[in-house]
């Protein structure tokens, strides 16, 4: 739950400091656009959320959404 609760909270957190940055926020200058699509790119070929989900789904009601 920690690990995906992380990924979530970190890739929001990306999002709120681009949106204080205003535009200085996709420049080179700063870089939480940067970390934000690394974030994202992480998220979509580990699955972690898909996955993670399955998978504590799993342990609390006991029926596999998966085989």
């Amino acid at each position: 739950m920690g690990k995906l609760n992380n990924c979530r909270e970190a890739i929001r957190i990306c999002r709120d400091a681009r949106a204080m940055l205003g535009g200085n926020g996709i420049t080179l200058d700063y870089s939480p656009l940067r970390h934000a699509n690394n974030l994202e790119s992480v998220r979509t070929y580990e699955g972690t959320d898909e996955v993670h989900t399955l998978i504590l789904g799993n342990q609390i009601t006991g029926t596999a959404a998966f085989r």
